[in-house]
């Protein structure tokens, strides 16, 4: 979506429109919409428990299984200590294919915390779900975050919300 704006000579006729819940941005050329949005869920255990869903806009046409390696290494490089648990191909509660990772890393030299992952190709869009657990609350409240993660359904392409 584009906007013209008089507030500013650099925005024109073809300046993106970030459009959200309640509000718009616009935004000149080189930047780009890395929206990563939260649900945010009870702070249990020293952990405040939520999903936040990454799109990935130009996931492009490559396989599940070679969005999973690159998402599974970038995990690898960035996460101090991390360490993959379990991966898996899995299908969401609509069929659509998903690939699961379960790790674990350590933000600080005290506190080690598990994460799930659901990775998700929908035409040209990736999408990343993750979710934080400590040990106990992994199985705890692992499994109704796990089921929200499964229910995840992405809309149809172009549509924002």
């Amino acid at each position: 979506m584009t906007t013209t704006t008089g507030a500013s000579p650099q925005f024109s006729r073809t300046t993106p429109l970030y459009r959200a819940f309640r509000f718009s941005l616009a935004f000149p050329e080189g930047w780009a919409d890395k929206t990563l949005f939260t649900l945010a869920g009870p702070v249990t255990d020293g952990i405040q428990h939520n999903i936040t869903v990454a799109v990935d806009e130009e996931a492009g046409n490559q396989s599940l299984r070679d969005y999973a390696d690159w998402s599974i290494l970038a995990l690898e490089e960035e996460l101090k200590g991390c360490r993959v648990l379990k991966e898996e191909e899995v299908k969401l509660a609509n069929g659509l294919p998903a690939y699961r990772v379960i790790f674990s890393w350590w933000p600080s030299d005290e506190l080690r915390v598990y994460q799930e992952q659901v990775l998700v190709l929908a035409g040209s869009r990736g999408y990343r779900l993750t979710a934080t657990f400590s040990k106990k609350t992994r199985k705890t409240v692992g499994p109704e975050v796990e089921r929200m993660m499964f229910s995840f359904t992405p809309n149809a392409e172009g549509e924002r919300h």
